[in-house]
């Protein structure tokens, strides 16, 4: 698990910087908000297990929500299903594939990428036949990384930081408002903290 865990922690060194690039922001501008207020970003990794369900529509399995955090790294069972993601109003099937990472961003990356990347809505539906099992790791900012839009992506006259609602904050208020809004939308969570 160490391994892996290195590994992994790599490869979200890779995917920010894939987003740096892609945001026109300096190489390690994510990482290095994520490394702010003098700790290192967090790397934790959660097992979870979702025994088969006899009658799956009683139950609500994993609710729908974003992530609070930064980079998220799903290895998810390669048999049974259940992830679904939503788009345009509908939901979707993350379909297993053998030996694969789902890679999903946080709420942290929307607010640093003023809205160009969103955090992803999704939920794990109970399924009645198998066991599934995941591993997703998170790579977050430090509880006293200090986070906002990059300047670089707020432009003058246009979308900007308040015509989003992304303020600035320390990532530790968010979790404390996330801790109690979940499963609520996230724009309250963005005004909540703005009010801390």
């Amino acid at each position: 698990m160490a391994e892996y865990r290195a590994e992994l922690r790599k490869l979200a060194g890779q995917v920010m910087e894939v987003m740096d690039e892609n945001l026109g922001l300096p190489k390690s501008y994510i990482k290095n908000a994520f490394n702010s207020g003098g700790e290192e970003a967090f790397f934790g990794t959660k097992v979870s297990h979702y025994p088969p369900c006899p009658k799956p529509e009683m139950v609500n399995g994993l609710r729908a929500h974003t992530d609070a955090g930064g980079v998220i790294m799903l290895f998810q069972d390669d048999v049974v299903g259940g992830l679904e993601v939503l788009k345009d109003g509908e939901w979707f099937d993350v379909q297993p594939m053998r030996n694969s990472i789902v890679i999903n961003t946080g709420d942290q990356v929307e607010v640093l990428s003023n809205g160009r990347y969103k955090s992803a809505w999704h939920r794990v539906q109970a399924k009645p036949d198998g066991n599934r099992r995941s591993i997703a790791s998170f790579y977050n900012p430090s509880m006293k990384a200090t986070i906002a839009p990059a300047p670089q992506l707020v432009e003058n006259g246009g979308v900007g930081v308040e015509a989003f609602g992304y303020p600035e904050f320390v990532f530790g208020d968010y979790m404390s408002v996330y801790a109690e809004q979940k499963f609520d939308p996230k724009e309250p969570r963005f005004q909540a903290v703005r009010a801390m």
